[in-house]
């Protein structure tokens, strides 16, 4: 252990002063050669020369061994990479750190941190190599301000003969990789403070169902304090298998829904909520989580209840005198109550269409009623779509004429034979087509076409009539929103929001479409079977309006 210790001194100190050491021996060797004194001790001198030569030599070409080694390696490295010897001054470095410091490898030998950065930035690499040299690995994102450019830096001792003769130090940049992490978490800090001020409860959940974050109105809305596990809500543990299935729903179809729900919050106290579940979807389009927020509706939903009532309630009140009315008219035209002449009987006529048309007007009022608050139940029988779209045109031959309009009716399939409720079908059609010939262009022909398409029965009315713009398409089925008004025609706005409604409640489809050409197609689709047996017999329960 002596000698090792030993060996490993002498050679740093024959590779740090080995100048000296040669210019001393040189003096001793002319010293020797011109003293005749000592002439018998020149083959001694000599030998003592050539040993140091060799023994120089050796460590020399040792140290250029590990040298070209080093270089090796690092030619094709896209780091920066330096090799000091045990004093911590450069003996290599790679062309990529040549090019960061601007220097060329023979400016750069001997030289230290100190000669080619700035105090701070020599302070830091300094500090590493000292740790580095004496015998520690160090690990370490260090900040350059020279060049504002950030390193993980790995810095290792070189060991030999347990001795630490240099240090390799590799630097890769990760100035880019740092400042996407602060961009992601400046983000995601942003993100979370839009989500803690929202005024309304915001959750978020993993794969797993398990909650990552929520907002305090969500603690509230689920009925938790602060100390509380946010994995065990009330909420969740209450609705455990609906909320397994929602969940299940947005992670496999990867798509959004929103449910009205009457939840019961702290001290058992309930309010209606809309809460709205979206998939959390990474940059490789794969979702990771479920973001979820729930809006109170109590205000709202109580406000709807009341207006519903009070048309529902208005609605059977003015039905009663309006069928009085048009009973009474009747007995006038029929001439029960003596003869009429003729302008009499046109005035009688028109008074009894505006009780007629306030009489639909109610019913639709209050089949809406009923479809919205769940109380409509469908009365289903087998019918046929053909007869059926016959009969509705033989009530609107009126109107037809009037206006010099035909009707063409166009059929593809063998089976037009549908289970459905028959009066509410019929509704649908009288709607479609009663809309179709109100807007229809004089001296023009609907065609309407019905289709076997496999399982389904399509249904479809084109006619000649204004184009409609895109905004006001998006809006066609929904409750009080027509478009009358701009062809000075009278409407409420509910015969194709009623309309959706029935065809949705049995499971079909209604749709509309637009043509700058000056035509327009309404039309719905229904399955063929719709409702198994048991539920047919159910179904049979009549529904009085």
């Amino acid at each position: 252990m002596i000698y090792k210790n030993l060996f490993k001194n002498s050679e740093k100190i024959l590779i740090s002063f080995k100048w000296i050491f040669q210019i001393v021996i040189a003096i001793f060797i002319i010293w020797v050669f011109f003293n005749p004194q000592t002439r018998l001790h020149s083959i001694i001198a000599i030998s003592l020369m050539l040993i140091f030569y060799v023994l120089q030599c050796y460590i020399e070409n040792r140290a250029l061994f590990h040298k070209e080694l080093i270089s090796a390696m690092c030619n094709s490295s896209q780091d920066l990479i330096v090799y000091k010897d045990f004093n911590g001054k450069y003996l290599y470095c790679n062309q990529i750190y040549l090019d960061t410091v601007n220097k060329t490898l023979e400016e750069i030998k001997g030289k230290t941190e100190a000669d080619l950065f700035s105090a701070e930035d020599a302070a830091k690499l300094n500090k590493i190599s000292k740790r580095v040299l004496k015998g520690k690995v160090i690990r370490k994102k260090v900040q350059i301000e020279s060049n504002n450019k950030i390193y993980d830096i790995t810095a290792t001792p070189l060991v030999l003969t347990k001795g630490v003769f240099g240090a390799l130090i590799i630097a890769k940049d990760i100035t880019h990789e740092e400042k996407l992490k602060s961009e992601l978490e400046d983000q995601e800090q942003m993100f979370r403070s839009v989500l803690r001020g929202m005024p309304i409860a915001t959750y978020l959940k993993d794969l797993n169902g398990n909650v990552t974050y929520e907002n305090k109105m969500a603690m509230d809305f689920l009925g938790l304090s602060d100390s509380d596990n946010a994995n065990k809500w009330n909420y969740e543990e209450k609705r455990a298998d609906e909320i397994s299935k929602e969940d299940n729903e947005i992670i496999n179809e990867c798509k959004c829904i929103s449910r009205e729900k009457l939840i019961t919050l702290k001290n058992n106290y309930k309010r209606w909520f809309k809460i709205t579940k979206c998939p959390i979807i990474n940059h490789e389009k794969n979702v990771i989580g479920i973001c979820s927020v729930a809006r109170d509706i109590d205000a709202e939903k109580t406000a709807t209840e009341q207006r519903e009532t009070y048309v529902a309630t208005l609605t059977h009140d003015l039905k009663t005198p309006t069928i009085a009315q048009i009973k009474a008219l009747d007995l006038l035209l029929n001439n029960q109550m003596g003869p009429l002449n003729d302008e009499q009987r046109e005035l009688l006529m028109l008074t009894k269409d505006s009780c007629n048309f306030m009489y639909e007007m109610l019913s639709t009022l209050l089949s809406t009623y009923k479809y919205e608050n769940g109380d409509f139940i469908l009365n289903y029988e087998k019918c046929n779509i053909i007869s059926l779209v016959e009969e509705v045109c033989n009530e609107l031959e009126a109107i037809l004429k009037e206006k010099n309009v035909n009707i063409c009716i166009k059929t593809e399939g063998e089976n037009f034979d549908i289970e459905c409720d028959r009066m509410q079908v019929k509704r649908v059609i009288t709607n479609i087509l009663g809309n179709a010939i109100s807007y229809a262009y004089n001296d023009t022909e609907i065609v309407i076409t019905i289709k076997q398409q496999e399982n389904n029965i399509s249904f479809e009315a084109k006619n000649e009539s204004p184009y409609i713009n895109p905004e006001t398409m998006e809006s066609l089925f929904k409750k009080y929103v027509s478009h009358a008004a701009k062809y000075n025609k009278i409407g409420v706005g509910l015969g194709l929001y009623l309309s959706k409604q029935i065809i949705e409640a049995h499971n079909g489809d209604i749709y509309a479409q637009s043509f700058k050409e000056n035509y327009n197609i309404f039309g719905f689709v229904l399955p063929l079977v719709n409702i198994t047996e048991d539920e047919f017999n159910k179904s049979m329960q009549k529904v009085t309006c």
